[in-house]
């Protein structure tokens, strides 16, 4: 029996990156300094809405059982003609895995466990909005050495990008988004 094709029962509107937000510990350095930078964006749109119980339980019964999303998260400095590079997560892949539950506190039958990039153990979130949460939500934080920018004024700003495979509920796509520069001053 062959999977059926649920996306033309769905129509989700396009999916996009909200809110990258690029945040430093302090706006100025002495040349021996770590720079700290803290970047959060939020999935939202078709991909969010998607990812909910009533979806999970189709998918899961079509045997569709598990959301990859692949994340890419660039931080770089601007000056100069061309930005320079200065870190970059260049793959990490967050999984949502959907399974039965006989948890009597949970609210739905079919339920997600979403599984961290950094390889750590799977998350069981306790609401449909914590799991939208863990799974949509990203936030990472960079250090590097303030003498890699050298003295004076500097723009550091973030490119980040998302993937997700087919699935029986929604296409194939990817989003990505930069957040607004964030002045720094090194002496």
């Amino acid at each position: 029996m062959s999977l059926k094709d649920r996306r033309e029962e769905y129509e989700w509107p396009p999916t996009r990156i909200e809110r990258v937000h690029l945040v430093t510990d302090k706006k100025s350095y002495a040349s021996g300094d770590t720079v700290k930078v803290n970047v959060a964006y939020r999935i939202v749109g078709g991909l969010r809405e998607a990812f909910n119980p009533d979806v999970w339980t189709v998918a899961w019964e079509d045997f569709d059982k598990r959301l990859p999303l692949t994340l890419r998260l660039t931080l770089s400095a601007s000056g100069g003609v061309r930005p320079r590079k200065l870190e970059e997560i260049k793959k990490e892949v967050r999984r949502a895995s959907f399974y039965w539950s006989r948890d009597p506190d949970l609210p739905y039958r079919i339920w997600a466990m979403i599984m961290p990039e950094d390889g750590g153990p799977p998350k069981i979130p306790r609401n449909v909005e914590d799991a939208k949460s863990k799974m949509l939500d990203v936030e990472k934080e960079f250090a590097f050495p303030a003498s890699s920018l050298g003295p004076g004024r500097h723009g550091l700003f973030a490119e980040a990008r998302a993937r997700w495979t087919r699935r029986s509920f929604i296409e194939k796509g990817g989003v990505e988004s930069k957040s607004k520069p964030a002045a720094i001053e090194v002496e």
